[in-house]
């Protein structure tokens, strides 16, 4: 018995290659208006609609060819001497190719997809020739336009498709001149041009490409910096605009856009000179073909085949018209022109075109996961769905931190007070001092700073503790201080810090690989310390009361070995064991007489000192990574450590001193307004 009957097979016979055509445009179409927005919307929908499309694309594409190409062989026409029934098929096969290529959009979707490129390259190499064979089976003497036709598209198709593969191979050979063409190459000179032109958005695209230009040599111990262009220079010119740490911090999500770019895009490639010069051609192909397609008699030909070869030639026009849009409205394109800005015309076009592709557009999410372990205890004491849930591979944790995670998109408080520390670092320390140290001391320039005893020093490093449990120790401590703090004169440090605090417990629980070599958080090890106290509150109806829970998890003592902590392993059982007393008695130090008014001072510049260790700590193809998610306020924070010299590598430590001259001549009202 046929698991299918008859007229099934007759439909998919007769409809395969079509559905698998159109199959393959649609997921074109999400790809290349997906592909971008990746990095500006932390969402799963996103990430699984430009996954599973960008999977899909490369096999339906070539499942599509394969089958043209049989159909191609089996000598389909209606009579000797006529035209053959799927003559217009042999357009397709070229428009393949061009889904082959993909968008411009997306040509990686991670950066593991980059060291594929040998695999991408052969798989160009035998789908062309695939195309080719399929292209002369289907040539005859009866179909001279669609011939002539698909010849052009092979062209188009062949330089998309092989302009994928050599973007794939230049970006993992990580080479400077490539990834970042366009040559500036008296930068200082432009930069004071286009400020005496009052061109400040164009000055600073111009900035962070000269910038990150000089850093991506330094990674790959290549080049040199144009030491004219100093700290100095550049941080006078960020502060002498509108506000200084909002600018500055545009000027690093610049540079991380065109590090994006450059890995998961085709912009590296569209300028350069060959690169442009084949998008002009290819361009010029797919118009040409569909505007001449519109004109011969097609007759002859099935209407069927007619009304899908117009939606493939006109959908792929409007796709080529779409991606030069999207290249006129991108940084490099105000780079490229600045680079001219001489001309008239230019810095006419630049005025009104920078301030668009500056502030008119979405860069990055614009803001930071939040996730709050007080939150999620209680959570998990009252949620009853848990219990359905399986626990293999921790889906009921993935389940609770997806339910407890939210968004905070107002981080200019946060952003002032990075600011701010960096401006301490250089304000109370040498030099010459070795930051990396520092940062590897959770607490300790802030310890340094207010000349604390030996006692206190112990007390708030969390001596001899691991930076993933001091995180969390510091989490609870921030937790009790929030909501037992009866003080209202307490300006934004409350909230600034209480945002950093769930910030890093975000990180520690979903990203710990981004905190450098910790060990992930595992949840059901935190809440197993205070088991007993959230099934206690749980039953005595206190879930919603925050104030109340703190109280009672600020006096509670947990057992000596709890069933919950037996499973761990012994060091970090230990750890967590005492996690619940180091928190209640550094809470209540904070809360006492002696450091009651400078409780949320101390508590901020403590969490920023540990986002600084945490990006110091983090790989530079970790950062590359978490770019197609949407970006993190990390990876802003580790550039602006690299380039003042704080971090290694670095191009810019011998520039340390210039840095330091300019910070004190910096106006700070608005880092006094936190």
């Amino acid at each position: 018995m046929k698991p299918f009957p008859a007229w099934v097979h007759r439909l998919w016979s007769a409809w395969d290659i079509r559905v698998t055509v159109l199959w393959s445009l649609f997921l074109q179409i999400v790809l290349i208006f997906c592909g971008a927005r990746r990095k500006t919307i932390r969402a799963i929908w996103i990430e699984v609609v430009v996954w599973s499309s960008y999977l899909m694309a490369d096999w339906v594409a070539v499942f599509a060819l394969s089958k043209l190409s049989n159909t191609a062989m089996e000598e389909i026409s209606c009579e000797n001497n006529k035209v053959p029934c799927n003559a217009l098929m042999v357009l397709w096969v070229p428009l393949l190719l061009l889904h082959l290529g993909g968008p411009d959009t997306i040509t990686a979707y991670s950066v593991e997809d980059v060291h594929l490129w040998l695999r991408h390259t052969l798989g160009f190499i035998s789908y062309v020739g695939l195309a080719i064979y399929a292209f002369l089976g289907f040539w005859t003497g009866n179909t001279l336009w669609p011939t002539i036709l698909a010849f052009a598209l092979f062209i188009a198709g062949g330089i998309k498709y092989g302009e994928r593969s050599w973007v794939l191979w230049c970006t993992n050979e990580v080479y400077p001149q490539v990834l970042l063409p366009i040559r500036i190459d008296n930068a200082h000179h432009l930069v004071n041009y286009l400020g005496w032109n009052a061109c400040s958005d164009a000055m600073m695209l111009v900035l962070s490409y000269v910038w990150l230009k000089a850093l991506v040599p330094c990674l790959a111990e290549t080049g040199k910096l144009d030491e004219r262009l100093t700290p100095a220079k550049v941080t006078n010119i960020l502060w002498d605009m509108t506000n200084g740490v909002e600018t500055s911090f545009k000027f690093f999500e610049l540079q991380l856009g065109f590090m994006y770019d450059a890995l998961y895009t085709k912009a590296s490639n569209i300028f350069t000179t060959v690169g442009c010069a084949f998008r002009i051609l290819s361009s010029i192909c797919v118009v040409s073909v569909l505007l001449v397609f519109i004109l011969i008699s097609k007759d002859e030909y099935s209407s069927i085949d007619v009304y899908i070869t117009y939606t493939l030639l006109a959908i792929a026009a409007a796709l080529e018209i779409y991606a030069i849009m999207l290249v006129i409205y991108s940084n490099w394109t105000v780079v490229w022109m600045s680079k001219h800005a001489n001309k008239p015309p230019m810095m006419w076009i630049l005025r009104f075109l920078a301030p668009l592709v500056v502030n008119c557009r979405k860069r990055w999410a614009s803001s930071v996961p939040r996730l709050n372990l007080l939150c999620v205890s209680l959570y998990a004491g009252n949620s009853t769905i848990l219990r359905w849930i399986p626990k293999y591979f921790e889906m009921d944790q993935k389940f609770i931190t997806f339910m407890c995670c939210k968004e905070e998109g107002d981080l200019n408080g946060v952003k002032t007070l990075i600011m701010e520390e960096v401006i301490v670092l250089f304000e109370h320390f040498s030099i010459d001092v070795n930051y990396d140290n520092f940062f590897s001391q959770r607490g300790e320039l802030l310890l340094e700073r207010l000349e604390l005893d030996n006692k206190g020093r112990d007390l708030w490093c969390i001596s001899g503790k691991s930076f993933e449990v001091s995180i969390v120790i510091w989490h609870f401590v921030t937790n009790y201080c929030y909501y037992l703090d009866n003080n209202s004169n307490v300006g934004q440090l409350r909230e600034i810090s209480m945002i950093m605090s769930d910030y890093m417990m975000h990180l520690l629980v979903n990203q710990h690989h981004m905190l450098g070599n910790v060990v992930k958080c595992n949840l059901g090890s935190i809440l197993g310390c205070f088991g007993e106290l959230m099934d206690d509150i749980t039953k005595e109806g206190l879930s919603n009361d925050n104030i109340e829970v703190c109280k009672r998890m600020l006096v509670w003592e947990p057992s000596v070995c709890t069933s919950t902590n037996a499973h761990l392993e012994a060091p970090y059982s230990r750890e967590y064991g005492r996690m619940p007393l180091d928190a209640s008695e550094l809470a209540e130090t904070l809360m006492g007489n002696e450091y009651n008014g400078k409780k949320w001072d101390i508590i901020g510049h403590v969490w920023v000192e540990m986002l600084f260790h945490g990006a110091s700590k983090c790989s530079l193809t970790t950062h590359l990574k978490q770019l197609r998610h949407g970006g993190e306020l990390l990876s802003q924070v580790w550039l602006l450590l690299t380039i003042h010299g704080l971090i290694s590598p670095s191009p810019y430590k011998s520039l340390r001193p210039m840095f330091a001259e300019t910070l004190q001549k910096i106006d700070k009202t608005s880092l006094q307004q936190i």
